[in-house]
Order: C-alpha cells, then structure tokens, then sequence
C-alpha cells in the first residue's frame, strides 16, 4: 500500500511538471496557486493581467457574460468563481431531465457497464471505488456524464435537477491532473483524487453529483444558506465525511450548490429509474442549465 501510495505521489509531481513545462514552470505555477487570492492593487494592472492570462494561456474570457466588470474582480480566486449573467444561462426548463450541472466539456457520456463506468480512455470505475461507502444499488445500469471544466469556464456548479439533497460525503485523495490528455488507466483520476458527493433524490430516482478536485484546487465551497447542514469544507482532511441528513434542504433544478476553486471536473450519475437519454456529445462544451439528459416523465 505504502509503494502504491509513493507512485501515486511520483505520477502526481511528473503529471505537474510536464503540463507546466518543466520543473521551474511547476514552481512559478505552484506560487500563482498560492498567490491566487491576493488582491491585485489596480483596476487597470487586473485588466492587464487578466487579458494576459485569458486569451494567451487559457481561451479568452466572453466578457459580455461576466456578473460585474472586468476589473472589479480583486483577485484570480474572483475570477475562477465568477458568477455569470442569469440572462446569458438561462435554465431549460422545457423538458424532464437533468440539465448540465456546470460550463464544461463533455469528456464522456454515456450508459455504465453494470455497475462499473466506462471511459472512452478504457478507464474503468466500479460505482463503489468512486462513491466508497454508499449504497449505490439503484445507481448501476444507470446513465453518466463526466465534465471537464477549464481554467477559464464559470467554476460555479448548479443543481442538475430538482429535489430532497440525501447525502453528501467529502473523500480524501490525492491531487492529480484531471485534464484528459494527462489519465492513465493505471492511475483512476476520479477514485484517488479528493473529491465532494452530493446525492440528491428526485420525483423519479436519484442521482450522484461527484465534484473531483485536480491540481490546485484548494477548497469546494457552497453558497451560504444553500445547505442547512454544510456549510463548506476545505479539501485537507484526511479522513471521510459523510453527512446522511434530509435536512439538507431541497434545491432547484438549476440552483447554485458549490464552487470550485480552480477548474476540474464533475462526474454526474443518473440513476436507472430516471431512464435518462443523453441529449449531448463527447467533444461538445455545454452552458450549465443547458439539457444533458432527457428521463421519462413520472408515471
């Protein structure tokens, strides 16, 4: 177990390295992590530095959907966990379905193997090596969906669906790269990172909404007042926390329930009762509130 756990924290620094050209690029990255919620001074120096940032390194920002100006974002943490404009995500509300959770790529979608999903990289994940310790019973043969977002999507995670939040479990892991390009199938990025489950039941079944931390992600966090019984949590602890509570609340298809503080990935699972069609393709970017999956009305 030791030597695993020592390949995994060598695949980690290599993964690092190489995206970020080299060790000295590691380095400068890991000090922009670290110094991404310091305010930077001036309106004008934040325009130049983002517009540096956005548009050479990462895709250029649609400024027009920004919830505030350009400038009044004090720091790249502002940034990461910007709002957008409602008008400019409005929530489908046209059909029965789960709509996306988040502005991401669709990396993979698809129906699971049983009880094991199947990535178009040939990467296995069995229910109960993503979701440890839950009774994931009413989740096998059901629909997935896994969405990659990048440094310069809306970090902001809404609710896919409406309905009564049962639980939600926080899991200790490692930090490896979620970037596509970067998984390997000996190193499961989905079970060995740290990662926040949120299981909500619907009208029609449940289903899993699976926050995966990558590198440099430092916290998950939600909206204040948006689950009585959670307020947050720092991704540091190493031990799992599980929350099984009905009081957690009701959310709304389409409600703000989390942010990421740095760009990674959401694996989302419908149960098979919802009976759920995918409505979107591999290689596609969605707009959260957009139709991911369309279910079959309650009887």
């Amino acid at each position: 177990m030791h030597s695993q756990d020592r390949a995994v924290r060598r695949e980690e620094l290599r993964q690092a390295r190489q995206i970020h050209g080299g060790a000295w690029g590691y380095c400068l990255a890991s000090l922009g992590v670290r110094l991404s919620r310091m305010p930077i001074p001036s309106r004008g120096l934040r325009e130049r530095v983002f517009r540096t940032v956005y548009g050479r390194k990462y895709r250029a920002l649609n400024e027009t959907e920004l919830d505030r100006p350009l400038a009044d974002f004090r720091s790249f943490n502002e940034l990461f966990t910007r709002g957008v404009r409602p008008e400019c995500r409005p929530i489908d509300r046209s059909i029965a379905g789960l709509v996306a959770p988040c502005d991401a790529e669709v990396q993979d979608i698809g129906t699971l193997r049983g009880d094991t999903l199947l990535t178009v990289k040939n990467i296995a994940y069995p229910i109960d090596s993503l979701l440890p310790g839950m009774d994931n019973a009413s989740l096998v043969g059901g629909q997935f969906a896994i969405l990659f977002l990048s440094p310069a999507d809306c970090h902001r995670v809404f609710a896919p669906e409406s309905g009564e939040v049962r639980s939600i479990a926080h899991i200790p892991g490692r930090r490896l790269l979620v970037h596509p390009p970067f998984q390997r199938p000996e190193f499961p990025v989905f079970t060995l990172n740290e990662r926040l489950v949120m299981r909500v039941v619907t009208g029609q079944g449940e289903y899993a909404l699976v926050m995966v931390a990558g590198w440099g992600v430092g916290h998950i966090t939600h909206p204040p007042g948006t689950l009585s019984s959670w307020s947050g949590t720092r991704l540091s602890s190493h031990q799992v926390t599980r929350l099984d509570n009905p009081s957690h609340g009701h959310v709304q298809r389409g409600q703000w329930i989390a942010t990421f503080e740095l760009g990674s990935t959401v694996v989302l699972i419908a149960a098979r009762s919802l009976k759920a069609t995918p409505l979107v393709s591999i290689g596609e970017h969605v707009a959260y509130g957009r139709p991911l999956f369309a279910t079959e009305p309650a009887p």
